[in-house]
């Protein structure tokens, strides 16, 4: 949002990451520990004056809590023993209190000499949600939105003495968080839901800076690119500010570097005092292109933007880019009815079939516990689970520098929404002006990132019906218009487009859906059913959940609760019921006898779930062009969505994914996974192939396995398989053997020669499907009876708790 009380910065990115030696430019970074902080009430603050302190070696602020920034109040508090950690048993409904304050923070600094003679510029990279500023007693001014950074012009206020107890006092007076998630959406990301606990997240989350600059000072830059067979045309546009006017004899100078050299252009430019936007175009010859992980290599050059006079660097930027293009082309087989949008991605021209998951992130909820290791030991296992997309969707905040950075080396490509999730939308002005803006600020810093290949406006704002008649679906046309002329990254509106209420207000029928009733429904109907029932061209988000480790359980469940269960299972978002219901539907047994049995039993089941609904989806390309299980990980510890756990542990369920979405895979189809002994078991073998390699000659191997693991029955063909295909290639036909509650499996080998190049594994049962759909239906009834009773609230899970009043 902008006022007339600051200077807003037109991007947040591209700072003060890497320099070249003879820049003008001078960084001094204001992050770590060397702040204080305290509680005041609102109003109390002014009131007190606590905005004209000036710093004392034994002041009014010296007993105040150590502040960490970039960071957030809760984090703070809990270092400083004045909240229990929120992630524990239900003790973030006991912190609350701390949303209801003002929160101060003061960091104390002198400043760099080598900064006499420069234009000062304070620069916040990000606050959550609103604040206001002093520098030595004078106010700087206002900011509201959590996504764009802003700044102020303090060369005339900061003071060059270099005392020992610093001299300079910088002064944050933080907002308590608005509670009201309609009048922030887009500008903050969702604190309410199905597994959120209402806790409202706020602090100085980015980085504060001081940077010094010369006569100009370059804010942000855009580069797109269209790729050819041997080189790539790069369209550049640089916004630059100049502080003097007639300034002589300037050129803009771009400079790639890779392990093969350095290609530079530059062009004299004539700058006019104030905000500039400067273009070039320039080719790219024999270009190292990006690529995600399994089409090539993720190659990245350093790029460098100088603003010269003549010889001399006045301002500089350096910064890792990736040469790619990113377009979406239609899905086939639907009709122009069916789907109006294209949905397969393609990267320099090859379709890519998205094996996506649902980033449910940051690492943490609370900012101040994300750091880059933890970052990087996610993302790494994301890449390791064979998941060549993260879908960051409207829940959570768009994602920091960092996130894309280990994004970009890695190969892995991101889908990114704004923060519209769930809620009707404001339709006045001020809302909309507001939210396009911030929404413009979270473009312009994330999208020269390679690993950017989609942006999407909201996810399920056409969803229920104070949707239909809302003014979402306009909105969110506003951010694509928005999002079109900042970057030539693809935009969609939402997410799903083809629900009930979407349809009503106008998307077409088979665009995208949300394949989450099979989890929310557990019980009224079985995989095997559900998924073949879909037909859409993505699928956007689907559900399967367990209970982590029994060891990362004791990290965050009271020990008096962990079995038998407390009431923090449901306060941590464990849907016992469903968990139990899909138990039964996977094994033909509730699974409840033990804490380990049960933690066991629904990571197994989640990743049965996950294999043959992720298969099906591949199955399908490329009619289907991609599909996102929800979540790979979450914010914090729950008991639901993520494979691998809020403290960075696998569940069982990871290695299923990892499987299933192998690049090439061998895969069965087949309609249940019930068969009673003598009948005939029938599925059809499939090859999937993501990668742009054929393969000749392989020997295609199937054995049924019995309960004890011995095979019992084998079969082979002899197969060619296509670049980037889904081909089913024969069948395999046996007859049941064994008793009724055993197990019996089929294993599936791709050879070419002795060696094995591809694997995969199926677990069903002998036992009578439509016996066991009986049961399931009475267990799915038998949960909404608690449902009645207690509404979705987790009490139901607990009824002790209301009987023992």
């Amino acid at each position: 949002m902008k006022n007339k009380d600051y200077n807003a910065l037109e991007a947040g990115e591209k700072k003060a990451d890497v320099f070249n030696e003879n820049s003008a430019r001078i960084v001094q970074d204001l992050s770590g520990y060397h702040w204080k902080m305290e509680k005041m009430r609102v109003g109390q603050g002014k009131e007190e004056g606590l905005h004209l302190l000036k710093n004392e070696l034994s002041g009014n602020d010296f007993s105040w809590n150590t502040g960490h920034i970039p960071g957030d109040v809760y984090t703070d508090l809990y270092l400083a023993g004045e909240i229990e950690d929120p992630n524990f048993g239900r003790n973030m409904g006991k912190a609350k209190w701390v949303q209801e304050y003002e929160w101060w923070y003061n960091y104390a600094f002198n400043v760099s000499e080598e900064m006499k003679g420069k234009r000062i510029t304070l620069v916040f990279e990000g606050v959550d949600y609103s604040c206001e500023v002093w520098l030595n007693n004078e106010y700087l001014g206002a900011h509201k939105g959590m996504y764009s950074s802003f700044e102020f012009d303090v060369t005339d206020i900061v003071d060059f003495k270099q005392p020992h107890v610093p001299v300079n006092l910088l002064t944050v007076k933080l907002d308590p968080p608005p509670k009201n998630q309609k009048n922030i959406a887009g500008m903050k990301h969702n604190f309410a839901g199905d597994y959120l606990t209402g806790l409202i997240p706020f602090g100085i989350w980015r980085p504060v800076k001081l940077v010094a600059t010369d006569k100009v000072k370059i804010d942000c830059f855009r580069v797109d690119y269209k790729v050819s067979e041997d080189k790539a045309l790069a369209k550049m546009e640089v916004e630059v500010q100049a502080y003097e006017n007639n300034i002589e004899d300037l050129s803009l100078q771009i400079t790639l570097r890779n392990e093969e050299g350095t290609q530079a252009v530059k062009k004299p430019i004539m700058l006019g005092l104030g905000e500039n936007k400067e273009k070039v175009s320039f080719e790219i010859v024999n270009p190292k292109l990006w690529w995600p992980y399994e089409l090539g290599e993720p190659n990245l050059y350093e790029l460098q933007i100088s603003i010269l006079q003549g010889d001399q660097v006045l301002d500089c930027l350096t910064e890792k880019i990736g040469v790619r293009e990113i377009k979406l082309q239609m899905n086939p087989g639907f009709t122009e009815e069916e789907t109006k949008l294209p949905w397969t991605f393609t990267i320099n021209g090859k379709p890519m079939f998205l094996r996506s998951a649902c980033w449910g992130g940051q690492p943490s909820f609370f900012y101040g516990r994300n750091n880059v290791d933890k970052y990087k030991l996610f993302l790494n296992k994301a890449k390791k689970a064979n998941i060549n997309n993260l879908r960051i969707f409207g829940w959570h905040p768009p994602e920091v520098k960092e996130f894309y950075d280990i994004c970009d080396e890695l190969g892995l490509t991101v889908w990114t929404n704004f923060s519209f999730a769930t809620q009707e939308f404001r339709e006045d002005k001020d809302y909309i002006d507001d939210v396009k803006y911030e929404c413009s600020m979270v473009v312009k810093e994330r999208r020269n990132h390679p690993s950017m290949v989609m942006w999407m406006g909201g996810e399920e704002v056409f969803f229920s019906e104070a949707h239909v008649e809302s003014g979402n679906r306009k909105l969110m046309e506003r951010i694509g218009e928005v999002t079109k002329e900042l970057t030539d990254v693809p935009y969609a509106d939402a997410s799903p487009l083809s629900s009930r209420e979407g349809i009503r207000m106008g998307y077409s029928t088979k665009e995208s859906a949300h394949a989450n009733s099979h989890y929310y429904a557990a019980g009224a109907i079985f995989m095997e059913d559900y998924y073949p029932s879909l037909d859409y061209a993505i699928i956007p988000e689907l559900t399967a959940a367990s209970s982590p480790n029994v060891e990362s359980l004791k990290k965050f469940i009271p020990e008096n609760e962990l079995w038998p269960m407390g009431p923090s299972y449901g306060y941590h978002a464990c849907d016992l019921h469903v968990l139990q219901n899909l138990n039964y539907e996977v094994f033909g047994d509730i699974k409840f006898g033990s804490l380990e049995e049960f933690v066991e039993a629904t990571q197994i089941a989640q990743g049965t779930i996950a294999q043959f609904s992720l298969e099906h989806f591949r199955r399908q390309k490329p009619h289907v062009s991609g599909v996102a299980l929800c979540h790979f990980m979450t914010n914090w510890p729950i008991i639901k969505w993520d494979i691998v756990d809020y403290y960075g542990e696998n569940k069982k369920s990871y290695e299923y994914v990892r499987r299933c979405y192998e690049p090439l895979l061998p895969s069965l189809q087949f309609n249940k996974r019930r068969w009673l002994p003598g009948e005939n078991f029938e599925g059809n073998l499939y090859v999937i192939n993501d990668y742009y390699k054929t393969y000749s000659d392989i020997a295609y191997q199937y054995e049924v396995l019995n309960a004890d693991k011995q095979v019992v029955y084998t079969g082979d063909l002899q197969i060619n398989i296509g670049e980037n295909s889904s081909v089913s290639y024969g069948k395999v036909n046996w007859k049941v053997e064994g008793n009724v509650s055993e197990s019996f499996y089929i294993r599936l080998t791709l050879k070419d020669g002795n060696s094995v190049i591809a694997s995969n594994e199926y677990c069903l049962l002998i036992a009578d499907q439509e016996e066991a759909k009986k049961v399931a239906l009475e267990l799915y009834k038998e949960m909404h009876k608690g449902r009645d009773v207690f509404g979705k609230g987790y009490y139901r899970y607990t009824p002790e708790m209301i009987e023992n009043l």
